[in-house]
């Protein structure tokens, strides 16, 4: 297996106000509500996060078309929540144990709970390699779904910490 090459890109996701919102209230908005919030309606929180970028593709996307379903997810490094991003950091970088885990790549953009569906991963570390294997949709109340034809990949292991690591910057 050769190794594959990961890297990351900025994942935007714009905000608005309330679907049923007129020029006159999206000007006038409630100051006292949270951005991205309206008194009238839906609403959709602006996020910036990291796509992470497998040999140059974007792998929530390469997820999405496999999967299905729909691509409205986040990042694990979502701006501005620097201890959700040290502890996305602490689990995504592979510890001197070596045991496989499963870690959170996409998350809720609204909320982040894996109530609302996450795309995960298995990660491995043997010898000077991380893999990434075992791709999976899941949720808190079913088992999670194996995403078959994708990976496994494996990656140089301080390639793939530097790429972590400028994921996880702000």
């Amino acid at each position: 297996m050769t190794y594959a090459v990961l890297t990351h890109t900025k994942l935007h996701r714009p905000g608005y106000r309330g679907v049923g919102a007129t020029i006159m209230e999206l000007n006038n908005a409630d100051t006292s509500l949270p951005r991205g919030m309206s008194r009238n309606g839906g609403t959709k929180t602006e996020r910036d996060s990291s796509d992470f970028l497998i040999n140059g593709q974007s792998l929530l996307h390469l997820l999405v078309a496999i999967n299905g379903g729909h691509g409205d997810f986040m990042g694990c490094f979502v701006r501005g929540s620097e201890d959700a991003i040290k502890m996305a950091l602490d689990e995504i970088l592979p510890t001197s144990d070596n045991a496989p885990r499963r870690v959170g790549l996409y998350i809720c953009p609204e909320c982040s709970d894996i109530s609302c569906g996450r795309y995960s991963v298995l990660i491995e570390k043997k010898s000077e390699a991380v893999f990434w294997s075992e791709f999976a949709y899941e949720n808190d109340y079913e088992p999670a779904w194996l995403i078959e034809g994708l990976g496994p990949f494996q990656f140089e292991s301080v390639q793939y910490e530097q790429a972590i690591r400028e994921a996880a910057s702000p």
